[in-house]
């Protein structure tokens, strides 16, 4: 009787050890789970807010190189595209003269942080990268305003429309597939219609 009692009682207790080995395993895979969750989080918040900064000249940036491309869409004709063209090419050799100064700044950064030179030395090299950096973005934004001003108001008011919803793309990736998906099916619906009317 006595055996029975110990054999049931160290039964009992591996039981409960075993329980509470496989709660504690649970409990530290659910917590790994969640730091895994709130680590992908803070990455996503922390790519939104980039984003977020960069978005203001990115605008002006996918203008300058996307309206020369919409001929079809804007109904564009051979004196505008011309003068799209023009201002492409003009920005395309400025931000080509700017990214070749950037890098010879950023060269410059390095060797200063190599040579463990002083925080104020770091701090002035860095304002001048970020100074160009900037003067590419106001470069964007000045011929964006160019090229706008070649389009006559319904042309503007296309182009707007696209241009939300690509920012409103770039804010939601899965939208943004759709958005294609369906501008896409529209485009060729008007260049059918445009066709038809030409056969006419």
């Amino acid at each position: 009787m006595k055996k029975l009692i110990i054999i049931a009682t160290a039964l009992f207790l591996m039981a409960g050890y075993m329980v509470d080995a496989q709660t504690s395993h649970n409990h530290n895979h659910n917590n790994k789970q969640d730091q895994k969750q709130s680590m992908t989080m803070q990455k996503k918040g922390m790519m939104q807010d980039m984003m977020n900064q960069n978005m203001p000249m990115e605008k002006y940036m996918m203008m300058v190189n996307q309206l020369p491309n919409m001929q079809q869409q804007l109904s564009l004709n051979e004196n505008q595209m011309k003068q799209l063209n023009d201002l492409q090419a003009g920005f395309k050799k400025q931000q080509v003269d700017f990214q070749l100064e950037l890098k010879n700044k950023q060269v410059k950064l390095k060797s200063l942080l190599d040579e463990m030179a002083p925080a104020n030395q770091i701090r002035k090299q860095m304002q001048e990268c970020a100074d160009t950096k900037i003067n590419i973005g106001v470069a964007a934004y000045e011929t964006a305003g160019k090229m706008k001003s070649v389009l006559n108001n319904d042309q503007q008011e296309v182009l707007n429309n696209r241009m939300m919803q690509q920012e409103g793309g770039m804010m939601n990736p899965e939208k943004s597939g759709m958005m294609q998906k369906r501008d896409g099916m529209m485009d060729h619906d008007h260049g059918e219609k445009m066709k038809n009317k030409n056969n006419q």
